[in-house]
C-alpha cells in the first residue's frame, strides 16, 4: 500500500477530519489545507491525513536542528482513532513517500497517546519546544532511517 497525495476534490472531507478534533488542532484552516494539498505535501489515506514538508534549508525545532532534505511532519489525524490505520499509513509513507529521510515532528508534551504512539513508531524524543511563549511545553522527536533507533521493525 502507497500513501496517496490527496486531492483538491477531497480538502473538504480532509477539513471535516480535522474539525472534528478543534481542541488538539485549534490552527488548521481550510486554506491552509488546500495549500498543503496544492503543494503534494498532504497524504490521504484510509481516513489518515498527513501533512509535511521538506526543509528547504538548516531550520531550529525548538532545541534540534533540521538538516536541508529532512522532512518535518505538521499533523498526523484519524478519523477513525484506535483502529490501526494510523500506523499503517505512517510506516508506508515512511517506507515509500519520504524514503530514506529523516523525518521530524514536534508533539504537546501533555498528548501521552500521540508520544507512546511515536515511541512505537520507533521515533526518538531529541529534545524540547514550547509555544505560545513558552506556556505550551512540547517534544521534538526524530525517525532517522539511516539509525538502528529509527528503522522500523
Amino acid at each position: 500500500m502507497f500513501p496517496t497525495k490527496a486531492t483538491t476534490s477531497q480538502a473538504k472531507e480532509i477539513y471535516k477530519i480535522f474539525d472534528q478534533y478543534k481542541d488538539i488542532f485549534p490552527h488548521i484552516r481550510y486554506d491552509y489545507l488546500q495549500r498543503k494539498i496544492e503543494s503534494s505535501t498532504c497524504i490521504y489515506h484510509d481516513n489518515v491525513v498527513i501533512t509535511y514538508t521538506i526543509y528547504k534549508r538548516k531550520t531550529k525545532l525548538g532545541t534540534c536542528y533540521a538538516h536541508k532534505g529532512d522532512v518535518i511532519i505538521h499533523q498526523i489525524v484519524n478519523a477513525e482513532p484506535s483502529n490501526g490505520k494510523s500506523k499503517e499509513v505512517l510506516k508506508n509513507f515512511l517506507d515509500h513517500t519520504i524514503e530514506g529521510k529523516v523525518v521530524w515532528l514536534s508533539v504537546r508534551s501533555d498528548n501521552d497517546r500521540a508520544c507512546s504512539f511515536y515511541e512505537k513508531m520507533k521515533f526518538t524524543k531529541m529534545g524540547t519546544i514550547d509555544w505560545m511563549g513558552g506556556l505550551l511545553e512540547g517534544h521534538v522527536f526524530c525517525y532517522n532511517p539511516n539509525s538502528n533507533l529509527g528503522k522500523l521493525l
